[in-house]
């Protein structure tokens, strides 16, 4: 497996990642796999001359989605496997450990290698959503998020009406990061350097407003500990198999699905919608079947809206980035 490579994104200004809703706009607490691929590859087609649709179609780098992290502690997406540990059948700390939505380095660790665990209250902070092998404040915190009430105006009758929008602001030590591997070495100064740019342009809604700002930090040690051998796999991204795949990675296979959707970002076409698609979600586990790359065929979904004013292909990001892990519970305890 390639080397693995943490990036940190610490931002500067709030953060808006459209989520769901209508009359009430939510924003996602991460930045999903997608997203952040066609948000470089925008920049990309400005500044190299690489073929983009090579680029989609046989990636030299895949990515996970970003997280976020807090000081020196990066968190995961709690893995969908059996979690086993002290007081288990517990309906209160089984009530509590389903309301975390993020799990520290370390215990993502112990459970990617099949060891118990050991959950407290006391390791659990911010609403009970993310979950740490340090000492926490109940008052600590990753984020918070905001309300912003905003007008609309009717263009016909000039009616107007109030809905809500929600944005991320990060603590001064916290931000997201994401996982990158390089199958093609010679990609990542490239790589880093459009990184970089999308840090000085915003990443979201309102980014033409300044939102969505951040500074770009290479962990060059990160390390993650995984299982060399393994019948399973979990992906960090989100995921959209090939037909093959399909059928042969579902056993046993625990996973949650996500609608795609959105707008698009090509001059004169900044109207129309992306065709919906559904992919499995990130911290789900699939059987593993010994591929290299898991993906779409042509490894990137096309997701063109059937309108002819679009001349070029509209890609959607569907690798999953993948980590060995083992379902079956070990013996001892981490």
């Amino acid at each position: 497996m390639d080397k693995i490579i943490a990036y940190k994104l610490k931002f500067d200004t709030p953060l808006h990642i459209w989520s769901h809703g209508v009359g009430y706009e939510e924003t996602g607490e991460m930045i999903h796999s997608d997203t952040l691929f066609s948000a470089m590859m925008s920049l990309w087609n400005h500044f190299y001359d690489d073929e983009i649709p090579a680029i989609c179609r046989t990636p030299p780098f895949l990515i996970s989605s970003a997280f976020p992290f807090k000081g020196e502690t990066y968190f995961f997406p709690r893995p969908m496997v059996k979690i086993i540990m002290e007081g288990e059948d517990d309906p209160k700390i089984g009530k509590k450990l389903k309301k975390v939505k993020f799990i520290s380095k370390r215990v993502f660790e112990s459970l990617l290698n099949g060891n118990k665990v050991d959950f407290k209250e006391s390791d659990i902070f911010q609403n009970g959503s993310f979950w740490s092998d340090k000492a926490e404040s109940k008052d600590s915190r990753v984020f918070s998020v905001l309300e912003i009430p905003r007008v609309r105006v009717d263009r016909e009758t000039s009616a107007s009406d109030i809905f809500y929008f929600s944005e991320v602001i990060f603590e001064k030590d916290s931000g997201l990061f994401f996982l990158a591997r390089f199958r093609e070495k010679e990609i990542q100064p490239k790589f880093e350097a459009i990184l970089r740019l999308l840090g000085d342009e915003g990443i979201g809604g309102d980014k033409r407003v300044g939102k969505g700002l951040f500074s770009m930090e290479n962990d060059k040690n990160f390390k993650i500990s995984f299982p060399q051998k393994s019948d399973a796999f979990i992906t960090l991204s989100l995921y959209y198999p090939t037909e093959t795949e399909f059928g042969e990675i579902l056993d046993n296979a625990s996973y949650n699905l996500v609608s795609r959707r959105g707008w698009l970002h090509s001059p004169g076409a900044m109207s129309l919608r992306r065709r919906e698609v559904k992919m499995f979600t990130e911290g789900s586990v699939f059987t593993a079947i010994g591929k290299l790359v898991y993906g779409a065929s042509p490894c990137v979904l096309e997701v063109n809206p059937e309108l002819p004013r679009l001349n070029h292909n509209i890609y959607r990001y569907g690798f999953a980035f993948d980590l060995p892990i083992i379902r079956e519970v070990k013996n001892e305890r981490t």
